[in-house]
C-alpha cells in the first residue's frame, strides 16, 4: 500500500492530510486536525481526476505572496474580540 501525509496549517500540530490506495479502484483520504482524526473518504479514480482539476483551478485563484525573507513567528494574525 502507497501512503502519503501532508501537514496542513501554519502549526505542526495543527492538522494533516494522508492519502493512500485502499484497493486498486479507490483512494482513501483522511483528514485529521490537532492530533484527532476530523474525516475519512473514499474517492473512485472519477472523483480522483474531479478533484485534481478543481484544485488546479483553485490554485489559479490563489494569491502569489512574495517571498518572505523571515519565517512565520508564529503568532495568530487574528486579534481575539474582547
Amino acid at each position: 500500500m502507497t501512503t502519503t501525509e501532508i501537514k496542513v496549517g501554519r502549526r505542526s500540530q495543527d492538522g494533516s492530510v494522508e492519502l493512500s490506495v485502499f484497493m486498486p479502484q479507490l483512494l482513501t483520504m483522511r483528514i485529521t486536525h490537532g492530533g484527532e482524526p476530523a474525516a475519512a473518504i473514499q474517492l473512485t479514480r472519477e472523483q480522483v481526476a474531479e478533484l485534481r482539476r478543481v484544485l488546479a483551478e483553485f490554485e489559479q485563484f490563489m494569491e502569489q505572496e512574495p517571498v518572505q525573507a523571515e519565517s512565520w513567528n508564529g503568532n495568530e494574525r487574528r486579534g481575539s474580540a474582547a
